[in-house]
């Protein structure tokens, strides 16, 4: 029997590919990927849209695309050919010091890119690099094949954004009840190189440890 996260997953698969509401996201994201992926682009989408593909979140509103900071340059200029328009100036939030972040749009479309993702709260620091083998790809109906980044990277960024919006709190724990309720961890070295390289704020460092020795 499918569990819960399959069955919303395939929910909100249905309703991405046939409800008239997700028509203009459907589209650019699979003349996204077609693009990208013949330009040989590390790139993996995050956060809600990423939620969304995997049946943990019911919805979503734009698409968080995380990128390998030497593709920067590759990307703006796939996105570009594609139509999409990138912002020239885009400051990021306080908490973030990205080396590379830029906001974009297409028919109502929005986009976040961020390079080498950063955050800055509780007094510490977390960077994400995105890289080929962590990502996991999705497909779906229509020939769309949607890389995602690991749910261990999504648990951490969220963790670190609660010292910045507390609302995140619900979201990095739909993120822990997903990973535990999986037979193992399919990317158990991003949170092992968490714990070895940052310092994570206390609360965050527990959750880590328990999904490690759960799995």
């Amino acid at each position: 029997m499918n569990n819960k996260w399959e069955i919303q997953r395939n929910a909100n698969i249905l309703a991405f590919l046939t409800d008239p509401e997700y028509r203009d996201r459907k589209s650019i994201l699979k003349k996204l990927c077609d693009a990208l992926a013949a330009e040989g682009i590390t790139w993996g989408l995050a956060f809600s849209s990423s939620l969304f593909l995997r049946g943990i979140v019911d919805d979503f509103n734009d698409f968080d695309i995380l990128v390998k900071i030497d593709d920067v340059g590759n990307l703006q200029n796939s996105l570009t050919k594609l139509g999409v328009r990138l912002n020239k100036q885009t400051p990021q939030k306080g908490v973030f010091t990205s080396p590379y972040y830029q906001q974009a749009r297409k028919v109502g479309v929005e986009f976040d890119l961020i390079g080498d993702i950063t955050i800055n709260t509780f007094n510490t620091t977390y960077c994400y690099r995105v890289s080929q083998p962590d990502l996991e790809w999705l497909t779906l109906d229509g020939g769309i094949y949607v890389p995602v980044v690991p749910m261990e990277a999504n648990i951490i960024l969220y963790g670190m954004m609660e010292g910045w919006q507390a609302k995140r709190l619900y979201k990095r724990e739909l993120c822990r009840k997903f990973l535990s309720s999986q037979p193992q961890l399919q990317h158990r070295n991003v949170l092992e190189q968490a714990l070895k390289d940052f310092d994570l704020p206390a609360f965050l460092e527990e959750i880590v440890r328990s999904l490690l020795e759960k799995t």
